[in-house]
């Protein structure tokens, strides 16, 4: 079955300063559309910077102002949507409103104001709307639980141990080397770079496992930063006292 909308189209004219005698009825299913321009006495059509439209509401003394644009033939218009300003303006308020031209501007002596019309608004009952069936943003919002994963199962001790005997391996193999090839260790000096120098890189290598076990690396690099630069210094010193005892 086809539905077909039916549109009626009701004109009002109104001359200043009479007001119309007709009352309009409008409901949120249509527009009120007012059109006027603004003439001397001698007819000339004029512009006026300043041009508004007041609705007022007679029973609760509301009033919404609205402004009035002209187009390139100098006729100003201004559309009423029943239905959007009926929430944005009104508090869909149904009742008798008066609208009311509003005209001022510096090349007019006297600005004036116009009672154009009465209309009478319908809009739906207030009663519980969308609106108050969304949640306001500033109520309590439900709580929010977040549950980390639960960490992997860690291996049984026996393998940690055995994969740390591995990492060790090496360094027990060259102290084996060095003990079964004779190392030749009368040259180490005991000044206080060289203990310096061999104490910074056995803290690098404590770090290291420090990192590994439970710090962080931006705690590490802090460490380390301080350790480098101690090791750097004893490292550089130890360097130039070897360079001049060979000398």
């Amino acid at each position: 079955m086809e539905q077909y909308a039916l549109c009626v189209n009701i004109y009002v004219w109104a001359t200043f300063p009479t007001k119309s005698k007709s009352t309009l009825d409008a409901d949120v299913h249509q527009n009120v559309l007012i059109k006027f321009t603004l003439a001397d006495k001698s007819g000339a059509v004029l512009q006026a910077h300043q041009t508004f439209i007041r609705v007022f509401n007679v029973k609760s003394n509301q009033e919404v102002t609205f402004t009035a644009d002209s187009d390139s033939s100098d006729v100003y218009k201004f559309t009423l949507d029943i239905a959007e300003s009926g929430k944005d303006f009104f508090n869909q308020q149904s009742g008798k409103y008066t609208v009311d031209l509003i005209v001022g501007d510096a090349i007019i002596q006297n600005p004036f104001i116009w009672n154009v019309i009465d209309i009478n608004l319908k809009f739906p009952d207030v009663g519980q709307t969308d609106e108050d069936d969304k949640p306001s943003q500033y109520s309590k919002k439900p709580n929010l639980e977040h549950m980390f994963r639960v960490p992997e199962k860690r291996p049984p001790v026996a393998v940690s141990t055995a994969f740390t005997g591995l990492v060790l391996l090496p360094l027990a193999i060259l102290v084996i080397l060095w003990i079964k090839l004779g190392a030749n260790i009368k040259n180490f000096s005991f000044s206080l770079s060289a203990l310096g120098f061999h104490g910074g890189l056995g803290a690098i290598f404590g770090l290291l496992y420090c990192y590994w076990a439970y710090l962080t690396m931006f705690a590490t690099l802090r460490y380390l930063a301080a350790i480098g630069i101690f090791t750097f210094l004893c490292g550089n010193r130890l360097l130039r006292s070897i360079a001049e005892t060979k000398n």
